[in-house]
């Protein structure tokens, strides 16, 4: 299930990708908490999009700012190296069963508000991952009251002037819908237990590769 659904995903991704990445288009346009808020999940990932000409300095600043980071978290790169995952584990985060950040989670978190200075740099994604214990309907509610507690950790940082309340935050309850390992093994459910935070080109990062030599 997990696979198909990824495929199917990553083939959204892509076709929305060729449609539009052959020519420049202005990032800023339609660049608003109410577009993104609307859009699923996949067609999130892929946009702003990225034009043929933005593609190497897109890809260069996101490496750069990946690496900024990969001393703290696990960091993976997709959409053809345009977009740079923070993976953080919810057992990082919470305790089990638990939906409110403990005390660590502040620490674990504040590095990522780095790279967010810029509030047109990046969209960020946060998505919020379970692994299969329960019922679906428990996952689903599990997911989605840890996700309302980081999403509150971002706002309480906009409320106290760490972030701009221009940035882009746009939030997912994933459940238990797309495993990164088979959940066989405690190990393997502890892995599938994450907080994923999406690095997504904005307007900033697409027009300054568009504009550079």
């Amino acid at each position: 299930m997990h696979i198909k659904l990824l495929i199917s995903c990553c083939m959204l991704v892509c076709a929305i990708i060729r449609t539009h990445a052959q020519a420049y288009t202005d990032p800023y346009k339609g660049y608003s908490e109410e577009t993104f808020m609307d859009m699923d999940f996949a067609p999130n990932l892929a946009t702003p999009v990225v034009g043929e000409k933005e593609k190497p300095a897109v890809k260069k600043a996101i490496l750069a700012a990946a690496n900024s980071l990969k001393n703290k978290y696990t960091i993976d790169l997709v959409r053809n190296d345009e977009v740079f995952i923070v993976n953080i584990p919810t057992d990082n985060l919470f305790l089990p069963n638990d939906t409110l950040l403990t005390d660590k989670a502040d620490a674990l978190l504040t590095p990522l508000l780095s790279p967010m200075k810029d509030p047109m740099a990046y969209k960020i994604v946060l998505a919020v991952h379970t692994d299969d214990t329960g019922s679906e309907t428990y996952r689903e509610n599990l997911s989605t009251a840890r996700l309302n507690s980081v999403y509150d950790w971002f706002m309480n940082k906009i409320d106290e002037g760490a972030l701009s309340e221009k940035i882009l935050i746009i939030p997912f309850a994933m459940g238990g819908a797309m495993p990164l390992s088979p959940n066989t093994s405690r190990n393997n459910r502890k892995e599938n237990r994450r907080l994923e935070v999406y690095f997504i080109p904005g307007p900033s990062i697409i027009s300054a590769a568009h504009n550079s030599k």
